[in-house]
Formats: C-alpha cells, structure tokens, sequence
C-alpha cells in the first residue's frame, strides 16, 4: 500500500462547501476546470469515506485561490477554521465550552487523527492560557498542511470559548510545533 498522507473526504467536502461560500461556487468550478483531470476527478469524486491525498487537495486550494485572487494560506486557514466550527457547532461546542483547559489539549490529538492519515499528534498544556502540541512522524509535511493544523487547533480553542487564540508554528526534523497561547 502507498505511503501517501491522504485527508478525510467527510471534513473536505465541508471545506468545499465553505470555499464555495467564500468565493463563489463559479470561483471553485472554473479553479477546477483549470487543475490536471486527474486531480479534479479524485476531487470532485471523493465521498465522506474517501481518503484524498493532501497533494490533491493542495493543487485544488492554490487553482481557487489563484482564480479568486486570494492567498492560498489565507484562504486555506479561514476555509479550515470555519470548517472546524460549524463542525463543532452541535453539543460539542456547549461541552467544550465546560472543558477544562487540560482536557481540550489532551483530545486534540484525537481531532487530528480524524482529519489526516499521516503523523501524530502530542500535546500538553505548559501553563495557564499556553499548550505546546507537537507533530511527529510526518517529517515532509507541507507548509499547507501545517497551516491546517494550526487552523483547526485554533477553532477547536475558540469554540471552546477561548479569547484571544493564537498559534504559533515552526517545522521540526520530524514534523512541526504548534505553540498555542489564549487569554487566561
């Protein structure tokens, strides 16, 4: 079996869905016209139990933002994060919101392994308001994906009522770290 890091077909038609929100359902076809056929075709055919290579889903987002004009890691991030929260916008959102610091970064591995194939995800809570998660396993990780991760780290903190959420990134030898900080 090929080693690819592929990304759930169940949380990128989400995003799709969202990209099509942000810049226009026109926007996204006429970005996917543009795309090799092969990559439209795994794209557009992916379904929620689909597994899509992040390099698939990588060539889609620059061809969208290239076609609305928008930054790819901008638009990816913002995509991502709404993502996250209407996903998390049932009961979860009301739970998270009772969670204590220390148990929302103890499940954010768990988010992680939902979304992507490839790597792993460490995390613990350093202080009040501060939480180093770390990727391991995954040392070729693209920027994009990267970007993604802090993205979803940072809608899982604010639908958990945290104020004032940033995430911090630096590429490892073995993945990335994610130093994420919030109001106390």
């Amino acid at each position: 079996m090929e080693d690819v890091p592929r990304a759930s077909g169940a949380l990128l038609a989400k995003e799709r869905a969202v990209l099509e929100s942000l810049v226009g359902r026109s926007t996204v076809a006429s970005a996917l016209e543009r795309v090799p056929a092969p990559v439209r075709e795994e794209y557009e055919g992916m379904t929620p139990l689909s597994r899509i290579p992040t390099d698939v889903v990588e060539q889609v987002y620059y061809a969208i933002a290239e076609e609305a004009g928008r930054d790819p890691l901008q638009l990816h991030r913002e995509a991502v994060r709404i993502g996250v929260e209407q996903a998390l916008k049932s009961i979860w959102r009301v739970l998270l919101r009772f969670t204590s610091d220390k148990a929302i970064v103890q499940r954010t591995p768990l988010f992680f392994a939902r979304g992507l194939s490839r790597g792993e995800l460490t995390a613990q809570l350093l202080g009040p308001g501060r939480a180093e998660i770390r990727l391991v396993g995954w040392q070729d990780v693209s920027v994009m994906q990267i970007n993604g991760i802090a993205a979803a780290i940072e809608a899982v903190l604010l639908c958990a009522g945290r104020r004032g959420v940033l995430v911090d990134t630096d590429r490892t030898l073995d993945g990335a770290r994610f130093d994420a900080s919030w109001e106390v």
